[in-house]
């Protein structure tokens, strides 16, 4: 298993963590590298000292929203498997180690618990289409039906699930929706997809 990979891993879970820490943090202040510097080293991640966070860059996407590129020290025990090195645990800043396996298999619940949101709040803006409309709408795939109900009845746009693959969605019956994720896999029509049936009143 590559070293690499794994890193920016950690990083990615560094931004998504800043991002709410910062906006909490700042009260609107402008967020430079200097102070998301001291954000993320004052995160739950932490704590890190000044020196073991780098931060490369902050972009503003929006009001309430920012992304901060960063590089953050962190520490990985190996175990020689069969020959080869494996990475077994990670290590954060001063936080203790984590089983890597672990953290990886959380991870995937949370992404699994997101899609199914997702799922859930296209199906009730399907409800909400039938109960102005009289029906539901007539779709060849995922894109015209989320098409159909953005933006009057689905805000913001959702197409991808928490693995940012496309839905798919199909009518199971005259009033029988079904949508679907990938999964973790990322592959459709294997044991791990994520499934939303819902039939509506006629």
């Amino acid at each position: 298993m590559p070293v690499m990979p794994i890193r920016k891993l950690f990083l990615r879970i560094a931004a998504a963590a800043l991002t709410a820490v910062s906006l909490a943090a700042c009260g609107g202040r402008t967020v430079n590298k200097k102070n998301a510097q001291e954000l993320i080293a004052q995160s739950p991640l932490g704590p890190f000292s000044k020196e073991e966070v780098y931060v490369k860059s902050v972009t503003q996407t929006g009001q309430r929203d920012l992304i901060v590129e960063a590089s953050l020290h962190a520490a990985f025990r190996f175990e020689k498997v069969q020959g080869k090195w494996v990475i077994r645990e990670v290590k954060l800043g001063s936080r203790p180690w984590e089983n890597l396996e672990n953290i990886l298999r959380a991870l995937e619940q949370v992404k699994v618990e997101e899609t199914r949101k997702l799922l859930d709040q296209v199906a009730n803006a399907l409800e909400r289409y039938r109960a102005k409309r009289g029906s539901l709408p007539e779709f060849k795939d995922y894109v015209a039906l989320s098409d159909a109900i953005f933006p009057d009845y689905l805000t913001p746009l959702i197409r991808l699930d928490a693995w940012q693959n496309p839905l798919a969605a199909f009518r199971t019956g005259p009033n029988v929706i079904k949508l679907v994720s990938a999964g973790p896999d990322g592959k459709p029509g294997t044991s791990d997809d994520i499934e939303l049936t819902r039939t509506y009143p006629p």
